[in-house]
């Protein structure tokens, strides 16, 4: 009671100076960052990208071998909320203007009134990549390369590079993007790649799951705890803060999330101008309805579908996962592997969120004490998919070879350093014979279809 009778004050107060700033012409507008990092799954890479380009050196040992999955970059919406821009958003956009007084102060009413998503088409537009995301993969390859310039040579040659994609054309415009920031862009046309596969076993080992379409991805329970947190009082905060701020009290709780949906596409598609980056607000109108309580809250409900659906709500969503391990373990291991077909040295996959969150929980990142629940708000969490799950997040897997121990793995998470539980947490490199059995139980059964299997009840 206390706590909602303490967001009803703040919410009136809130109010009160938004109309006051309004009324004087001035605009109440988050920083950039303070927009760009509460965006869940829809976050630019630009916002949690590693900028340190210095190499990870280790005395006596030196990479030989990379395995790295990555998401794809910025992309379109999908074709429904797409349509729902185009049609209920712009409704609640007249809704504002058509208001004696619109609570907006005048550049931002500008952009408002300019504001259409007309130029997209619902239906072949959908889930497109958009230029910053081509930029995200360029720059983040630049960057990987200057940091490892001998696994990652400037010269394509198919025996050294392996690339996949999905048979999508965003995770292929990644890999060609990936490609560019390798080795230019008049260089790309000669890499080959394998054909796509909608159900890949590897880079969407779940798409061709049985079980867990029906035990979790379809299944009601898995979204209780978002539905839950709907009626808890910091989601009531953010819906009542919109309301207030857009001066429309009949707003619901999908209008806002469809508000910060689209708040989150447009900030993620336009980059900052330079010298501007932590000063400027967002290029989205949508972004100046909200403040940071609010955004914390829609964030946090985002976290929730993940948890539960991609992530760890459920033993069987991460465990199906084991495919890409056990293929990242017969890159990196090759050629000390008796018998073992050739493996490139630089393995790269292109892909997307369903899978990096999937594989993060199988590998025991990102987790909690307690499971994610609609009564963890106030809580510290790991499990924000604004930091783990943004668009190009990647994942990688060095081997290293050392004059005088066994050969050791560098693990990286955003092109940061993580130590993976049960490896040593003293230093960055863990034993390729301690990771093999860490995950020897997974590996060795990794029965997808056994796992996968839908059994009558």
């Amino acid at each position: 009671m206390l706590r909602l009778l303490s967001c009803l004050f703040w919410l009136l107060l809130l109010n009160y100076v938004g109309e006051t700033l309004a009324e004087k012409g001035s605009c109440r507008r988050l920083n950039r960052a303070e927009i760009e990092s509460r965006l869940s799954t829809k976050t630019p890479y630009r916002a949690i990208a590693n900028y340190d380009e210095t190499p990870p050196l280790y005395a006596g040992c030196h990479p030989t071998r990379i395995w790295s999955i990555i998401r794809h970059g910025t992309r379109n919406p999908s074709e429904s909320v797409i349509l729902q821009a185009q049609n209920r958003l712009s409704e609640i956009r007249k809704l504002i203007l058509d208001q004696p007084e619109p609570p907006i102060c005048s550049d931002e009413l500008k952009k408002l009134r300019k504001w259409s998503w007309k130029h997209l088409n619902a239906s072949e537009d959908e889930k497109l990549l958009v230029a910053e995301g081509e930029d995200e993969l360029i720059e983040l390859a630049e960057r990987m390369q200057r940091r490892f310039p001998d696994l990652l040579p400037e010269l394509y040659n198919p025996e050294w590079y392996y690339f996949k994609y999905t048979a999508t054309q965003r995770t292929l415009k990644s890999a060609e993007s990936f490609a560019t920031g390798l080795f230019g862009r008049h260089r790309i046309h000669t890499v080959r790649y394998p054909p796509p596969l909608h159900e890949d076993p590897v880079l969407r080992f779940y798409k061709g799951c049985g079980k867990w379409k029906t035990d979790v991805d379809k299944n009601p329970e898995t979204l209780v705890n978002a539905r839950r947190f709907l009626a808890e009082p910091e989601m009531q905060y953010a819906v009542e803060q919109v309301r207030g701020s857009t001066r429309l009290p009949n707003l619901q709780p999908e209008d806002v999330q469809l508000m910060y949906a689209v708040c989150a596409f447009e900030t993620a598609w336009n980059r900052p101008r330079r010298g501007s980056e932590t000063r400027s607000s967002s290029d989205s109108v949508w972004c100046n309805f909200f403040d940071v309580a609010a955004l914390k809250a829609l964030e946090f409900f985002e976290d929730l579908e993940y948890y539960w659906n991609d992530g760890y709500g459920y033993e069987l969503t991460h465990r199906i996962a084991c495919p890409a391990i056990a293929d990242m373990f017969a890159s990196i291991s090759n050629p000390e592997i008796p018998e073992s077909p050739p493996r490139a040295n630089a393995t790269l996959y292109f892909t997307h969120s369903g899978t990096l969150l999937k594989l993060l929980a199988h590998l025991g990142l990102a987790r909690d004490k307690n499971p994610l629940t609609h009564k963890n708000f106030s809580s510290e969490r790991r499990w924000r998919t604004s930091q783990i799950d943004a668009f190009a997040t990647n994942l990688a897997f060095l081997r290293y070879d050392c004059e005088k121990e066994e050969p050791q793995v560098l693990v990286l998470h955003q092109e940061r350093v993580v130590r993976l539980p049960s490896c040593p947490q003293d230093m960055d490199l863990c034993p390729l014979g301690t990771l093999r059995r860490i995950f020897a139980k997974s590996v060795e059964n990794c029965d997808v279809k056994e796992l996968c299997r839908v059994t009558a009840n």
